[in-house]
């Protein structure tokens, strides 16, 4: 059945896109105004000429004369006005009605081929050519785009009707017949020519459309939700921003971020997960219909919008999140900033939204929160740090300080921790809580304490060449640590460059940096205590799976977390926890430290106990290594002969 598509095809039977319909209306109002426009221009310039030669009396002509001919050129000129004015009308992207356009064009093109054969037939009876009729069947077939079916049976019932009239007034002669049938011809195969021509080109243009429209809409959206991307959200919101009727203290970004999330995605994997997010995104879409919606990273979306119902719609979206028949606990938390002015930056303005959503991330009672004053202080100090990090490092505002770890039984000095201290010309004394909490959540922390490591083996090569005291110093690592490098092999590495013996460097980590099971984590440690690196456990007792780590870890030291000594005096309970956790890590075969001794009643009770070390503000504050061995010089602290060299 070959042949048969291909007569279909030959014929223009074929079945229109709307895009190839849409083409051909636009190549045929193009050409119709051309066309009309010629065609009323010879019309009137026809009217004006026979008027001028009626007037002289060479050439008047009859009144029946007149009537029949200025009527056909009078029917032409409105069916060529009619014609140009939706031709016009549809090239301006007027959007007139197709179904009338349709309508004009039959209607020129019947009234223009009616016009030629009437004005052939006269001069055929006279005995001249039929020129005229060729000259519309040539603007009508030629100019305007036929399918090649309806070419064919206009053309030949016209052509046959011709024929058949003039015919009947004088017979035909061959050469008249062959010059039909010549014309006829010519005219079937230019029309079809042009059909095919123009249908190629329709095609042509439809695919490099449905490329364009792919490459658009991977310019714009996710490609994991099918929503907006980041790079068209900023473009979008910058330029709604700047519109000028805009009351930007009425608006609000979004960020929104859907807890618990990586539970999900670890239950039923990243396919349920992104299929998940895509549903989530829809309901987003749907609720802020009005407003411009993204997908900002993982489990975020931002949203731009008008700050009214704002609530109502959050509930709306977290009623669907909630509702996640997935057997786990998700919820929806929300941050808000309202642009001050017309130059907010939207990325800005989206990093601000995701700093008041952080900030309520660990309140199981708070579900929205807007960016305020004091956020915008603690943001820009945070920005400050990452920024300065490097040049905070390079110049020395940060230095290391040690705290004395004391033998519990003799109060003598049996170590060290590093402590890291940032002292900064602009912001002053920063808290380490503040900079080592903002370094972790970007990343940055293994600087700091490569840092730390590397100060402290320069401390100790120093204090040897000095022939005083040298101390095993601990030093606190982070998780992030562990993710970003070869810990126990950079750690080796610094070691061999500073020629420091490995007993001089405690490796510490705290609890909560073990509560998942890390399977990297946990073979890094192995390594450390495979080389011969002593494994402290800091902060045991802050967290919630402290048995847990116990069982699955090696570690020679258990540092107990300083809460359980606050309220220390009137709390029997800490009392009786403290004497179980020292048991527990005796019968395990593990030293315990006990952080925060500033009363010398938890000093005694620690040791009678058998807490073997201590450490708090008792003992010492954390100092500048000068003035520890200065106080280490004039018998302060009195070294325990047990592990100084």
């Amino acid at each position: 059945m070959k042949w048969l598509i291909k007569i279909k095809k030959l014929l223009g039977l074929e079945k229109f896109t709307p895009y190839i319909s849409s083409y051909f209306e636009k190549s045929n109002a193009v050409s119709g105004l051309y066309l009309s426009s010629v065609v009323v221009i010879l019309e009137l310039w026809m009217i004006a000429s026979t008027a001028f030669y009626q007037m002289t009396s060479e050439y008047k002509r009859s009144t029946i004369w007149l009537w029949n001919h200025v009527s056909c050129y009078v029917l032409l000129l409105i069916a060529g006005i009619a014609m140009m004015v939706y031709s016009y009308r549809y090239v301006k992207n007027k959007k007139p009605n197709r179904y009338i356009g349709k309508g004009i064009n039959i209607a020129f093109s019947v009234i223009s081929i009616l016009f030629g054969m009437y004005i052939s037939y006269l001069d055929y009876a006279k005995g001249e050519q039929f020129i005229t009729l060729f000259t519309m069947v040539l603007f009508i077939f030629c100019f305007l785009c036929w399918r090649p079916i309806y070419s064919i049976l206009f053309l030949t019932v016209s052509f046959l009707t011709f024929y058949f009239i003039c015919n009947r007034a004088a017979s035909a002669t061959y050469a008249t017949q062959v010059n039909l049938s010549i014309i006829y011809i010519a005219i079937i195969m230019s029309a079809a020519n042009n059909f095919h021509q123009k249908y190629r080109e329709a095609k042509k243009d439809e695919r490099l459309e449905e490329v364009n429209d792919v490459l658009l809409k991977l310019s714009i959206s996710d490609e994991i939700t099918g929503i907006s991307n980041m790079s068209y959200f900023i473009s979008q919101t910058l330029s709604e921003l700047h519109e000028k009727e805009l009351d930007v203290t009425q608006k609000l970004f979004l960020f929104l971020d859907i807890e618990h999330f990586k539970n999900y995605n670890e239950k039923y994997g990243f396919m349920a997960g992104n299929e998940y997010l895509k549903h989530i995104a829809d309901v987003i879409q749907r609720t802020f219909s009005d407003s411009m919606v993204a997908h900002f990273s993982n489990d975020n979306f931002v949203v731009f919008t008008q700050d009214k119902n704002v609530q109502n719609k959050l509930e709306v979206i977290r009623s669907e999140i909630r509702k996640c028949d997935c057997g786990l606990t998700m919820d929806l938390k929300t941050g808000a900033y309202r642009p001050k002015d017309r130059d907010c930056l939207p990325i800005v303005a989206c990093d601000h939204a995701r700093y008041a959503c952080n900030s309520i991330k660990k309140h199981f009672d708070k579900n929205y929160c807007e960016y305020s004053e004091d956020m915008n202080k603690d943001f820009y100090r945070k920005q400050y740090i990452i920024n300065t990090i490097d040049k905070a490092l390079e110049e020395k505002y940060i230095k290391v300080f040690y705290q004395p770890l004391v033998n519990s039984a003799t109060g003598s000095l049996s170590g060290l921790e590093a402590l890291a201290r940032w002292d900064d010309p602009t912001y002053g004394f920063l808290m380490p809580q503040m900079f080592i909490n903002t370094l972790e959540e970007y990343h940055q922390i293994h600087k700091l304490d490569m840092y730390v490591l590397n100060k402290v083996c320069q401390d100790i090569v120093e204090e040897k060449e000095r022939g005083g005291h040298v101390f095993p110093v601990s030093l606190n690592f982070s998780r992030l640590d562990f993710e970003v490098m070869d810990l126990a092999s950079e750690v080796e590495k610094t070691l061999q460059r500073y020629g420091v013996e490995k007993k001089y460097i405690h490796v510490e980590i705290t609890e909560s940096a073990l509560t998942e099971n890390d399977g990297k984590l946990q073979k890094a440690l192995e390594t450390f205590r495979k080389s011969g690196y002593a494994l402290w456990l800091d902060d045991f007792g802050s967290g919630y799976s402290g048995l847990n780590v116990l069982k699955e870890y090696e570690f020679d030291v258990m540092k107990i977390d300083m809460k359980f000594l606050q309220n220390f005096d009137g709390n029997e309970k800490s009392r009786t926890i403290l004497r179980n956790i020292v048991t527990l890590a005796k019968d395990i075969g593990m030293l315990t430290l006990t952080e925060g001794v500033e009363t010398e009643e938890a000093h005694i009770f620690l040791r009678e106990i058998g807490c073997e070390k201590l450490q708090g503000y008792l003992f010492g504050r954390p100092m500048p290594k000068e003035e520890l061995f200065q106080k280490i010089d004039s018998g302060e602290y009195v070294p325990d002969s047990t592990v100084i060299s």
